[in-house]
């Protein structure tokens, strides 16, 4: 009797096992410098997906034996199942790596010259297909950057909207970005002007040149003046160089 009503809790635990939905909670793993965000989490078992977010994390409801595909365009695509271990701790790191783009043979039919002007017109080369060849709707418009698409993620919806910015990470992003603008504004200053300038000009030591830079980057006006003429921006940086020679 015991042995009997053994084996029926066994098969009523096991279906339990397999019938159970969990709520997973993933992240992405890698040991390459990639982009672990937007990746696809697709739940080949339900048809029901999502993506990772910033910080390559993602959630979605799982059960026993569930296969999951993992895919981009930069990533070598990954199928695993569901096991007893996700279903327990409900959670899963899934290690990922770059996807190397393999170059395919070219055969080529006429004997090189020896010449790179004529043999580069012996080769036969096919064209690159990209978002704008093949007429994808908005191809042309300028990708933005990581930054810029966390902050719109973060503004997507009401829900969304209100959880950051009761957090602080609205804020935290919109920070990065503004020093993203100056970082920007300090590589044109670094172009039109040497380091020979601050050193002979604004008798600014080798050393503290980018020290300087900081400093100047500081001031209220900073933005403003790096988007004038460059007289106007020699005045500020000769002015700017008598206060941090007085530090």
């Amino acid at each position: 009797m015991l042995k009997n009503l053994l084996m029926v809790f066994g098969i009523l635990l096991s279906c339990n096992l397999f019938s159970q939905e969990v709520h997973l909670e993933g992240k992405i793993g890698t040991t390459e410098d990639i982009d672990i965000e937007g990746i696809n989490i697709y739940n080949l078992t339900t048809s029901k997906g999502t993506v990772t977010n910033a910080e390559g994390e993602f959630r979605m409801l799982v059960s026993l034996n569930d296969s999951l595909s993992i895919s981009a365009v930069h990533i070598q695509d990954k199928k695993i199942v569901i096991g007893n271990d996700q279903i327990k701790t409900k959670k899963i790191i899934i290690n990922l790596s770059e996807k190397m783009n393999e170059l395919s043979t070219v055969t080529i039919h006429r004997p090189l010259t020896g010449y790179i002007g004529s043999d580069a017109n012996i080769i036969p080369v096919q064209a690159v297909l990209t978002a704008t060849s093949i007429g994808l709707p908005n191809a042309d418009l300028p990708q933005l950057s990581k930054t810029r698409r966390q902050l719109y993620a973060a503004n997507s919806g009401p829900v969304d909207m209100l959880i950051n910015a009761l957090s602080g990470r609205t804020k935290m992003i919109k920070k990065r970005l503004e020093l993203e603008k100056i970082h920007v504004l300090t590589l044109a200053l670094l172009d039109k002007f040497p380091e020979t300038y601050f050193t002979d000009a604004l008798k600014i030591d080798k050393l503290q040149v980018y020290s300087f830079i900081f400093f100047c980057e500081d001031d209220p006006d900073y933005k403003i003046v790096m988007k004038q003429n460059s007289m106007e921006i020699i005045e500020f940086l000769e002015k700017k160089s008598v206060e941090y020679r007085g530090k």
